[in-house]
């Protein structure tokens, strides 16, 4: 029923081709409801309506605030439905709102990844190996809460695929196939496995290690997270900042309420940072209504011996972290999820704040603060707590280089200036947490007279879809249904 049969992108069909599937839908807010018809049949009509299996919104503001805004409710219909079918109908009336950017998103990051014609075929054939294991475990082991949970996942990704497929229809495009779905879903994933299908490819965003050159190595630290507790335990503050090529600015903030019904599931509610066609954050900042904050770097793998240990027969973290997300309770909880099935890719280290367990004025308990940490084979966890530091003209340990910072400015280095570097921040503390609300602002930091960033000096790099230049404010992202 959710299956759609393997569909791999033509090798006929360029990249270039998928540059004439964005035209679309002017931007603004656009409404849809999901109907189960029956057990196999879908409607989707253009208004909300709180009776059906699945309603919700996409407000299309990229281009004025530098954020899209998504909100799906599912399962709170008239009709009662099957968990898989909840996850399915919410997947599939996001692939049907943001349809238009995912082809966007698409048409930017591939490049970026997947920059010689000899590189397609292996990683199509991992992805696709990657799933059809993973379908085969959740089918053999459906007592598993855990691959119950799994299930849920990949019921939604089907349903995103399926929902953009019925968008393409639509308006007469060709539609993304399933391994398109797979790729961005995969693309945190991919940064480790790419190096190791392909050592002796470098790729756009590899940067040279100027001590020693000719060595190259992929920067994939994806991401910079700040935790304060204030002196007298009047609050709890963090942040995140996301680290990549700016190609990849666009950003939807996505907020999800989905009613499963499962013993062992935590949570269906969250709010997130996000990008179309993803079904995870990749930042990461969730806000999840189990009273946990997640917040993660990237971590790099130098000790290439640990590369042979990345085989499709695991699950990515993508799909380990939303398990954890559903099922967890705790810091501790989330960590032992999390680690069935390491991959061994996009490793990270992942901030479990524990709300639930803050007294504000009083104490802060045992717990509040997990810290958990991913290399191929191994993943621990511990109390912590984390500094960062900030301002790099300030900074005695930057030395003047915009990239030795909280926030990378790539596009500032004086040397071979890239559109890389942090490009996000959102901010909350715990309070708004439990309201699932914090602020947000897309674009590379402009604070102390630094340029705004415009796309007028990086035109060879594909930023189809997004804003010429990035000089926004901050958004209070809450959601509304």
């Amino acid at each position: 029923m959710f299956g759609s049969g393997m569909s791999i992108m033509p090798r006929a069909l360029s990249f270039c081709s998928l540059l004439l599937c964005t035209a679309g839908a002017l931007a603004g807010i656009q409404y849809a409801t999901l109907y189960w018809a029956s057990e196999k049949t879908i409607k989707v009509k253009g208004a909300l309506d709180r009776n059906g299996d699945a309603y919700g919104f996409y407000n299309d503001t990229i281009q004025s605030t530098g954020w899209g805004v998504l909100e799906i409710r599912a399962g709170y219909g008239t009709r009662v439905n099957k968990n898989n079918n909840i996850m399915f109908a919410a997947g599939y009336l996001e692939g049907y709102l943001t349809a238009r950017h995912m082809y966007n998103h698409f048409a930017n990051l591939y490049p970026q990844l997947i920059n010689n014609a000899s590189m397609q075929k292996p990683v199509e054939d991992f992805l696709w190996r990657q799933y059809q294991w993973t379908k085969k475990q959740i089918t053999l082991n459906q007592d598993d809460p855990f691959w119950r949970h799994a299930g849920y996942v990949i019921a939604q990704l089907d349903g995103l695929h399926d929902g953009a497929a019925k968008w393409a229809k639509l308006h007469a495009q060709k539609p993304l196939s399933i391994i398109n779905i797979l790729f961005l879903n995969g693309v945190g994933d991919l940064l480790d496995l790419i190096p190791v299908l392909f050592p002796s490819v470098k790729t756009n965003w590899m940067f040279i290690n100027r001590t020693a050159p000719g060595d190259y190595r992929w920067d994939v630290d994806h991401c910079s997270a700040l935790i304060k507790v204030l002196p007298g335990f009047e609050n709890v503050l963090f942040a995140h900042s996301s680290w990549y090529t700016y190609a990849s600015t666009l950003r939807i903030y996505k907020h999800w309420d989905f009613n499963i019904s499962d013993a062992n599931t935590s949570t269906g509610k969250m709010s997130f940072s996000s990008y179309p066609g993803f079904l995870e954050s990749l930042d990461d900042f969730y806000l999840l209504g189990s009273g946990l904050v997640m917040l993660q770097t990237t971590n790099s793998i130098f000790n290439k011996t640990l590369f042979e240990y990345m085989v499709p027969e695991a699950l990515f973290t993508w799909q380990r972290v939303r398990i954890a997300n559903m099922m967890a309770d705790s810091g501790t909880t989330w960590a032992l999820t999390f680690s069935r099935y390491n991959s061994g890719t996009y490793n990270s280290q992942y901030m479990i704040l524990d709300w639930k367990k803050i007294k504000l004025e009083k104490s802060i308990d045992k717990g509040t603060l997990t810290i958990v940490e991913q290399v191929p084979t191994l993943v621990v966890y511990s109390d912590q707590t984390s500094i960062l530091r900030k301002d790099y003209r300030a900074d005695p340990y930057a030395k003047n280089n915009s990239c030795n910072t909280i926030c990378c400015r790539g596009d500032l280095v004086p040397v071979s200036p890239s559109p890389f570097g942090c490009y996000d921040s959102k901010v909350a503390d715990i309070t708004l947490a439990s309201q699932f609300t914090a602020f947000a602002i897309n674009g590379p930091t402009v604070e102390d007279g630094l340029p705004a960033f415009r796309w007028s000096r990086f035109n060879e790099t594909v930023h189809q879809g997004l804003p010429e230049v990035y000089n926004f404010s901050f958004v209070k992202m809450k959601p509304i249904l």
